[in-house]
């Protein structure tokens, strides 16, 4: 591993008692805490990691905070935040806490059976307030909600980091023309995109189609690729991390190209100095 070597995409979970989930969140509390996820860093000599608010805690990122604040400057945050307005003390007050982005989470809203109208609204309003603290909007999306949205991600004026390949499962209705769409605007040099979660992409135990999709999004725009563990792995918790870190030597063969994504590219997008 090189230096400084960045995981852009993992979550940390706090005890229940004090940090309570949703209401009927989408899965169970999976352990997965701080310190445990320190020791998988130091074995894999991980020196800097983006935490994201994960799902089960909605717009309450107090451990999100907490986190930040224990591992210090090698950490940055991706918060999820209300609907509602925010107050620019809020964002100034998160941004110095080491926050530099701001998630959506699609899949909600899919669920509810939103219309691309309303997917729009909120990407527009999101990336709004991202600019105003100069943060980038992270998507957490269904690949059939993203093929729809390809074509504006480069027109909201702020970056896009776009979660797990861009989640284009052929299982779910999305084609190969709907993929070769969204590298394409990947190119366009506005959207990042994690080379996260392999296993919640490919139908087949060997997850062929999912290196095939990070073959081609690494060939395209190797500037815009980000890499992550998606630790603790939900919701096969059991997987190995140390695997699916060498899993990018597939992707990647070179040293050089590899530096890039575990270290220049995060530079860049977290605000390392």
């Amino acid at each position: 591993m090189p230096a400084h070597a960045c995981d852009t995409h993992m979550h940390a979970f706090g005890p229940l008692d004090r940090y309570p989930s949703v209401a009927a969140p989408r899965y169970d509390h999976p352990g997965g805490s701080l310190q445990q996820y320190a020791s998988v860093a130091a074995t894999l000599a991980i020196e800097r990691m983006v935490i994201v608010q994960p799902s089960f805690y909605g717009t309450d990122n107090s451990f999100l905070l907490e986190a930040l604040e224990k591992v210090g400057a090698p950490a940055r945050g991706v918060v999820i935040l209300p609907d509602t307005k925010v107050a620019p003390k809020v964002l100034e007050e998160f941004h110095a806490r080491g926050v530099r982005g701001l998630r959506i989470d699609f899949f909600r809203m899919h669920d509810a059976g939103a219309a691309k109208s309303e997917y729009l609204k909120a990407l527009r309003k999101a990336a709004s307030l991202a600019r105003s603290i100069g943060w980038h909007v992270e998507l957490y999306a269904p690949g059939v909600v993203l093929r729809d949205l390809t074509e504006h991600l480069p027109e909201i004026g702020v970056a896009v980091s776009v979660d797990h390949m861009g989640y284009m499962k052929s299982g779910h209705g999305v084609t190969d023309t709907d993929f070769r769409q969204f590298v394409e605007t990947v190119k366009s040099g506005q959207v990042w995109v994690k080379l996260t979660g392999p296993y919640r992409l490919s139908d087949d135990t060997d997850w062929q189609h999912a290196d095939e999709m990070a073959r081609a999004l690494v060939e395209a725009a190797p500037e815009r690729m980000l890499w992550g563990t998606d630790w603790p792995h939900i919701p096969d918790c059991g997987l190995d991390t140390g695997a699916l870190l060498t899993r990018l030597v597939r992707w990647c063969p070179g040293n050089v190209l590899r530096t890039r994504i575990l270290v220049d590219n995060p530079s860049h997008l977290y605000d390392y100095k």
